[in-house]
């Protein structure tokens, strides 16, 4: 069975999805995809544990007291490696944790500055991480 449409309801169709075309183009054009998180500082997070449970943060700081386990994925069956550091900024120091596939050139090592973003939730689960 083949379907008729109307010009007038083509047309309209057409003229809708430019103009979403064109809003979304707009949005993604505006928008900061950098972080639109603020840095927070160590000493905040460990004097309001509960204010910031399960939240994300960004953190920058230095890598020490690194370990690091290798496993292999489950479901993916690749090379993982799980690396349980302690981040310290200018306030103080907190326990992290941040799994990759390995080897790779993100993994860390003691004395590395990074920036990352993790979910607080006594130690900071890092969900992504740049070595400055």
């Amino acid at each position: 069975m083949k379907r008729e449409y109307s010009t007038g309801c083509l047309n309209f169709l057409n003229r809708a999805v430019k103009g979403m075309g064109l809003s979304l183009l707009v949005v993604i054009a505006t928008a900061d995809f950098s972080s639109a998180l603020d840095t927070v500082k160590i000493s905040s997070l460990l004097a309001d544990p509960t204010g910031y449970n399960m939240k994300l943060v960004r953190i920058e700081g230095t890598v020490g007291q690194l370990q690091t386990n290798h496993f292999i994925g489950n479901n993916t069956k690749l090379e993982k490696c799980m690396q349980r550091f302690m981040v310290k900024d200018d306030t103080g120091t907190i326990q992290a944790v941040y799994t990759t596939i390995c080897p790779n050139d993100s993994l860390l090592r003691n004395g590395d500055r990074v920036s990352m973003e993790a979910r607080f939730s006594g130690v900071l689960e890092v969900r992504s991480l740049t070595k400055n």
